[in-house]
């Protein structure tokens, strides 16, 4: 019995001992890798010759260019807090905003995910494309007839664009129409609004139904990872100073302004839209489950933030040098000629300036001076959360 006992741990040492004498003898052969990547090269991109014609040719895997703003750095690092979820996050996945004539689709996904979706409805109803440019993030059809007018000729070309949001995407649709006899080159120049609204609305509707109903499969486009161009909002900094950009109209940036600083502790006291100036006060939210179920028995609701000034009263008491930096901000007020300073003046200011395709917004105190980078900084993002 002991026999086959001592057999067993012979045959399990003997193995064992091959191994290891094996791996000794093999040294060094087979060479650490893991770092290889570090000392990479870029390599040369590709050249395609004149006689082709490139429609699209761009890096698959884009490294985003990484910046670094004087007011990202603090003088003592603090645990960031997780940020908190967005109050317009709206659970529909599809919704067509509309601001004054102009109207387009909000699709709560990726534009990597909505682009071939969007190919996928087309291609449903049988509507033949002549160009699909990824990089542009642009979609042109064949030109259509519809039965109730057999006088024109319609096309449609669907802008497939980064959301204002993260991952999000807005779908915006242009229309055009010729008569039959009419020649018109199927790359010739668009017109800058919808030739027919009706046309447009069409589109709109039928193109937005269709997303909604269906459920997302995980499909992706590789190619439209980077598809309309850079983020449409960013943090900066201009001077030395957090600036919110908005790659967007001025109006559509004003109008989604005002709805922000009505979120996530923002109130608005006042506005003058001529000035582009908005009057706000914000407090910390409550969190009920930081707040507990004892201290909710018994605790109070919040006051409603209030200022004893108007804007009007605000803007004419700046306490601000009448430099030409501040002129830029606080345009069309008279910097030279301000009042004594009011007595503890509550709220912001926030400042709207720019024209269309880009806008920078700025908070500052009720007196028009500079906060500190990092608390303007998270005031910002707070609005830029908020954003529609």
């Amino acid at each position: 019995m002991i026999k086959p006992i001592t057999t067993w741990r012979t045959l399990v040492i003997v193995p064992l001992t091959v191994a290891a004498s094996g791996c000794s003898w093999m040294g060094n052969d087979f060479r650490d890798r893991s770092n290889d990547y570090l000392h990479a090269e870029p390599t040369q991109a590709i050249v395609v010759p004149e006689q082709f014609k490139v429609t699209s040719l761009d890096q698959l895997y884009v490294v985003p260019e990484v910046k670094s703003d004087d007011f990202d750095v603090a003088e003592e690092f603090e645990t960031p807090r997780p940020q908190p979820l967005a109050s317009n996050n709206f659970s529909e996945s599809v919704k067509i905003q509309k601001l004054g004539e102009r109207r387009w689709i909000l699709v709560n996904s990726p534009p990597s995910e909505v682009w071939p979706r969007t190919r996928n409805f087309l291609a449903t109803n049988r509507i033949q494309l002549v160009a699909a440019d990824a990089v542009a993030g642009t979609i042109d059809t064949a030109w259509l007839q519809f039965k109730d007018s057999p006088d024109s000729r319609d096309r449609y070309r669907i802008f497939v664009e980064q959301g204002v949001q993260p991952d999000s995407t807005e779908l915006h649709v242009r229309h055009q129409s010729a008569a039959p006899g009419e020649a018109v080159a199927l790359d010739g120049p668009w017109p800058a609004q919808s030739v027919n609204p009706e046309r447009e609305a069409w589109m709109i509707d039928e193109l937005a139904a269709t997303l909604a109903s269906e459920a997302s499969n995980g499909a992706t486009s590789l190619l439209a990872q980077n598809i309309g161009g850079n983020a449409k909002i960013s943090v900066t900094s201009i001077d030395g100073e957090p600036v919110l950009r908005m790659a967007l109209t001025y109006d559509r940036a004003r109008a989604t302004i005002a709805h922000a600083l009505r979120q996530e502790g923002y109130t608005t006291f006042a506005t003058d839209q001529d000035l582009g100036i908005f009057y706000v006060g914000w407090a910390e939210p409550v969190d009920p489950e930081e707040e507990g179920w004892f201290s909710s028995l018994f605790s109070s609701a919040p006051e409603a933030q209030s200022t004893p000034y108007s804007l009007t009263q605000v803007l004419t008491h700046l306490q601000l040098e009448d430099s030409p930096s501040n002129r830029v901000i606080f345009e069309r007020i008279d910097l030279a000629n301000q009042g004594k300073a009011l007595k503890e003046v509550p709220g912001y200011l926030v400042v709207v300036r720019g024209t269309d395709e880009r806008v920078d917004i700025r908070i500052r105190d009720a007196y028009g001076k500079r906060l500190k980078n990092r608390d303007a900084k998270e005031k910002l993002n707070i609005i830029r959360r908020n954003l529609i």
